[in-house]
């Protein structure tokens, strides 16, 4: 799987289940209330 960042843009490619895991990953990492937005603010 593959993902790239950009400052107002996250892209994601790869299977399904593997994008699966890394949104529950962020989420236990940020907080279920988290948005993409704040994410790609608060990891710059």
């Amino acid at each position: 799987m593959k993902s790239y960042q950009g400052i107002k843009s996250i892209h994601m490619t790869g299977q399904v289940w593997q994008i699966r895991s890394l949104l529950k990953q962020w989420q236990k990492q940020w907080g279920p209330e988290a948005t993409i937005a704040e994410i790609l603010s608060k990891s710059k």
